[in-house]
């Protein structure tokens, strides 16, 4: 699935809050999944696709209590491993669980089976592509790429390739900054200019 279409499918499944709160409740008080969506509104099917986005509703479902403590320990380490194994770095899926990295060791030292499966999810995701490095455009950088197209000698993409940057980030900046816009509309005009006058000269010789 696209990026695209997996956003919309994820949207798709949102629910409401106070709908998707009425669903615990019912849940946990025993109602099966299909009466707990009808007395809700919601399909079965709308509410097995939130499940996997709310790991609260998805105990629930499994006929547990979501609210227990360590029910609540068990939707934290899942939270955790399912933004680990989207390629999250290991800080930053420990603070979206709610928990601290140190935590989160004391979790793998203590229960050999959520270890296991924490090692299992480090290993998987070191076959991820590196992403690759955005460089900043800094004044420096600036500075190069104009005095590059001056010459005349390169299009604004070659030039941003030689200063290190992408073409896509030069057509960013150029699009929420105008006054660089204008600098590299003039480094442009100028590095024309420098052709011409070369041309010219050439034809006299």
């Amino acid at each position: 699935m696209h990026d695209d279409q997996a956003s919309a499918a994820q949207a798709s499944t949102k629910l409401d809050h106070e709908v998707r709160n009425m669903l615990i409740a019912l849940l946990r008080d025993g109602s099966s999944p299909d009466l707990a969506a009808e007395q809700c509104g919601v399909t079965l099917q709308n509410l097995l696709n939130a499940a996997p986005y709310d790991a609260q509703l998805a105990i629930a479902l499994a006929g547990r209590d979501p609210y227990a403590t360590e029910e609540r320990r068990i939707a934290q380490r899942s939270v955790f491993l399912g933004q680990l194994a989207l390629g999250i770095r290991v800080a930053d899926a420990a603070r979206t669980a709610g928990v601290s990295t140190s935590q989160v060791n004391g979790w793998a030292d203590r229960d050999p089976y959520f270890g296991r499966a924490y090692q299992a999810v480090l290993r998987y995701t070191k076959e991820f592509p590196a992403p690759a490095a955005q460089a900043r455009l800094s004044p420096r950088r600036v500075a190069q790429l104009l005095a590059l197209l001056r010459t005349g000698k390169y299009s604004v993409t070659k030039a941003a390739g030689e200063v290190g940057v992408t073409g896509s980030a030069i057509y960013a900046r150029r699009k929420r900054d105008s006054q660089f816009a204008q600098l590299v509309r003039e480094a442009v005009a100028a590095g024309q200019a420098a052709r011409e006058n070369t041309s010219t000269s050439d034809h006299r010789s």
